[in-house]
């Protein structure tokens, strides 16, 4: 799926009105996670391409904390907790958003190493 296509399909769910899975067969909690997966890998992709090695935990910190696409994946966590959907209650619960994000814990700006 393309990123946009991606992203859109995601912010569906944002709109109040989100669209039928594009293959047929899924349920809405596969689809849903599949298209933010597929967001998510063009943000580490675009970060990767940056001069400097972004560090693992870094990588994590600066999605988790300083994109647009993370605070859309926080709003879509929330909409899929309170789902009558029964397939998105997990995403919402468990694979959406990372432990270290929806515990609060914080830490510095990412770090770089130098090549």
């Amino acid at each position: 799926m393309k990123v946009r296509d991606a992203a859109s399909y995601a912010g569906s769910y944002l709109d109040g009105a989100p669209r039928p899975p594009a293959v047929a067969g899924l349920s809405a909690g596969v689809a849903l996670r599949r298209a933010c997966d597929d967001v998510k890998a063009f943000y580490y992709e675009a970060a990767a391409a940056q001069p400097g090695n972004l560090l693992p935990r870094a990588s994590d910190n600066w999605f988790w904390r300083e994109t647009a696409a993370a605070k859309a994946f926080l709003a879509i966590r929330e909409v899929c907790l309170h789902s009558t959907d029964e397939s998105l209650k997990p995403l919402g619960r468990l694979s959406l958003v990372p432990r270290f994000v929806t515990d609060g814990l914080t830490e510095s700006q990412p770090e770089r190493h130098k090549t």
